[in-house]
């Protein structure tokens, strides 16, 4: 009886640290979304600032450039 117990309670912790373990995964998997959200918008920032930048320079070949590699990251 004393190890039906033992097992009953080894079985719920086990489902205890389960449920937890999930709950971190998620809160994991939501911070780095987070994460690479902002890592997306800093690199959009940047490449709008360099394409800018190639406007006022008059280099068509660099703003050819940033301007693929911008559409290919919004896309």
């Amino acid at each position: 009886m004393n190890n039906d117990h033992s097992s009953q309670q080894n079985t719920k912790a086990l489902v205890l640290y389960k449920e937890q373990q999930a709950k971190v995964s998620v809160v994991e998997m939501y911070a780095q979304m987070i994460l690479d959200e902002m890592e997306f918008n800093q690199r959009v920032k940047h490449l709008q600032s360099e394409i800018d930048a190639s406007l006022d320079s008059g280099d068509k070949a660099l703003f050819m450039k940033l301007t693929d590699e911008y559409k290919e990251l919004v896309r």
